[in-house]
């Protein structure tokens, strides 16, 4: 090895190590932020927390970089200083915001699903699960539906359906076993679909300091969990699966 590729590589692993560093701890402040502090406060630290993200999965990729990723959380980032500022005023741009970030994440995961693939939907575990996920969003929808104005339905809707199709993406890829790290991404469709139920419950219903500090860990990890499986897993092709199973 060369001085030059020595002084290469040794730069990409300090830089690896500072962008890691910023996500724990910017995660970290956000965390005792929402724990001590009024929520509008959490309106300079969440994007700070998401930015951090953006970056490390930026130094992570390189040139392979997923513009529809850049795009979701960068639309993230407009929704958690919206939702912070005043969740009930800018509802509608928070659902909107929400859910491009969703389709973006599930258009990702297109490409880590095989050719009759989705034959995977009539197991019976897949099945009680997709059920129980239905369940859990028509109960939320339920008990939010009287207290948000009739013309916000239509952004509930969009929302609901939205996280539906990610998570149903998330476990067909999670049972099909084909990816190592599969339990990172059905541990993030977890955690996004707590997020996105408990918030509409913590807003519009019971206000709760504790709900909140809940929302906001499983908000972030979601996203972090998301960004570990897209930037370090190769999505495999249908000749690849033969090869090591026949």
């Amino acid at each position: 090895m060369t001085i030059k590729q020595l002084f290469s590589s040794n730069y990409l692993k300090q830089k690896d190590v500072i962008f890691k560093l910023f996500v724990y701890l910017s995660f970290i402040a956000t965390v005792l932020i929402s724990i001590i502090a009024d929520k509008k406060v959490l309106t300079y630290f969440m994007p700070v927390t998401i930015f951090a993200i953006l970056l490390k999965y930026i130094s992570l990729t390189k040139q392979k970089v997923k513009p529809l990723y850049i795009i979701g959380l960068l639309a993230i980032i407009v929704s958690d200083l919206l939702t912070f500022l005043d969740f009930n005023t800018h509802f509608k741009w928070i659902a909107i915001l929400t859910s491009i970030y969703l389709i973006a994440s599930a258009l990702i995961l297109r490409k880590y699903l095989l050719k009759g693939q989705l034959k995977s939907i009539l197991y019976f575990s897949v099945f009680i699960g997709l059920l129980l996920v239905s369940y859990i969003i028509y109960s939320v929808l339920d008990l939010i539906i009287d207290f948000i104005p009739e013309p916000m339905l239509f952004y509930i809707i969009l929302n609901a359906f939205s996280v539906l199709i990610f998570t149903i993406l998330c476990a067909l890829i999670y049972v099909n076993d084909h990816y190592d790290n599969s339990t990172i991404l059905l541990g993030a469709a977890i955690f996004c679909l707590f997020h996105i139920g408990l918030t509409p419950i913590n807003e519009f219903i019971a206000y709760n300091d504790t709900f909140t500090v809940l929302i906001v860990i499983s908000h972030v990890l979601s996203i972090y969990l998301f960004m570990r499986f897209i930037s370090t897993t190769e999505a495999i092709k249908t000749r690849d699966i033969k090869q090591k199973y026949f």
